[in-house]
């Protein structure tokens, strides 16, 4: 049950009659002030669960509400967690797996991509991701036995133990003629100082400094702080170079654009799919928009805005959108995503391998390999 007092109930409207993005419609506020029954008592809504989330989406739908001890601030990055260290990406009525670096799905050899079978013996044919994902959890250095079909279709079956696990927001999970940097979150000072730590770290020992092509693996990333996106996004432009432009209720109009400083010049993918969303998706679309990257993969989630998260009178929060972000070509990519410049079907989607064979065509890396490569 969701418990809303009048207070915050009055404050919520304030907000989004003053600050979101786009005015809202008088009906849906009206409605939203319908779930407080009298004036200043709680909103309880055990009839309806879901009531206020629904009348709250209805005006924004990117909007969420947080009790005061269930936040978590987006600055802080990925949550620690207790499981496998992977996340469960949905393909159809299978389950498949991205691994994270240093977790112990990794540790044991479990690649990318693989489709998971069974989890201490239940099957998981109709199951529900969220379903999955509570079998996987549990205490830490607890057993979990689970199945998977790999890549060639062969089942394979490993045990785990459950450990604490916190995914890195830039992992370098290939190292050879073209690198693969995966971006899972823009974290304020911390995604740009990472991936640019790692493209320097590949560089040592070259004479150029840097390697000769890179791919940048978005599929995962399902966005995070928007300024660190144009961040990153400045180290691969010229200075003075549009990135952007936020448009607000509270101010006219204001453009990005690139500052001086070192810049990486080499050949550029970004692999991006349904959930590249976000501060990822302005990261990726500025890139496309200037002919700088090539994008490979699906269409994105859809949502270049950005999100900001109010405290309330009763230290409760409110997240609503305050900003849409136009790209360079002065269009906004929600409602819409990316159209990747080679589009793959969902099989190829997540298999890596299969990804960076297109990526070096695309580059002009290396010559294709044969059908295993990669």
């Amino acid at each position: 049950m969701t418990t809303v007092l009048a207070a915050p109930v009055d404050e919520i409207r304030a907000l989004l009659a003053s600050a979101l993005v786009d005015p809202p419609d008088e009906r849906a506020l009206a409605r939203l002030a319908g779930l407080d029954a009298s004036a200043r008592v709680p909103v309880a809504q055990a009839e309806a669960p879901d009531a206020f989330d629904a009348a709250l989406q209805a005006i924004d739908r990117h909007a969420r509400y947080f009790a005061a001890d269930a936040y978590r601030s987006p600055l802080l990055g990925a949550a620690e967690s207790s499981g496998i260290g992977a996340r469960l990406l949905p393909q159809g009525d299978a389950v498949l797996l991205d691994v994270y670096q240093g977790g112990p799905a990794d540790r044991a050899g479990i690649p990318d991509g693989v489709r998971l079978l069974e989890v201490d013996g239940r099957a998981l044919g109709g199951r529900a991701v969220q379903e999955v994902a509570a079998l996987l959890r549990g205490e830490v250095d607890s057993r979990v036995h689970i199945a998977f079909a790999d890549g060639d279709g062969r089942r394979r079956t490993v045990t785990l133990e459950r450990a604490r696990f916190t995914p890195l927001e830039v992992e370098l999970v290939e190292a050879g003629a073209l690198p693969v940097l995966r971006i899972r979150d823009f974290v304020g000072s911390i995604t740009r100082t990472a991936a640019l730590a790692t493209v320097a770290h590949l560089g040592r020992g070259r004479s150029e400094g840097a390697p000769p092509a890179l791919v940048i693996d978005l599929r995962a990333a399902p966005g995070g702080d928007l300024y660190e996106a144009f961040d990153l996004a400045a180290a691969f432009l010229p200075q003075g170079t549009l990135l952007g432009t936020l448009r607000s209720r509270s101010a006219p109009p204001r453009e990005v654009r690139a500052p001086g400083g070192p810049k990486l010049d080499m050949p550029l993918a970004l692999l991006i799919g349904p959930d590249t969303a976000s501060a990822a998706e302005v990261f990726a679309g500025t890139l496309q928009a200037h002919g700088r990257a090539v994008l490979i993969g699906g269409h994105s989630f859809g949502k270049c805005s950005s999100q900001t998260d109010a405290r309330l009178s009763d230290g409760s929060v409110l997240r609503f959108t305050n900003l849409e972000v136009l790209l360079p070509d002065g269009q906004s990519c929600s409602g819409r995503g990316l159209s990747p410049d080679v589009e793959v079907d969902a099989t190829t989607m997540v298999r890596l391998p299969d990804l960076l064979r297109l990526a070096r065509m695309r580059l002009g890396a290396e010559a294709p390999r044969q059908a295993g490569g990669g």
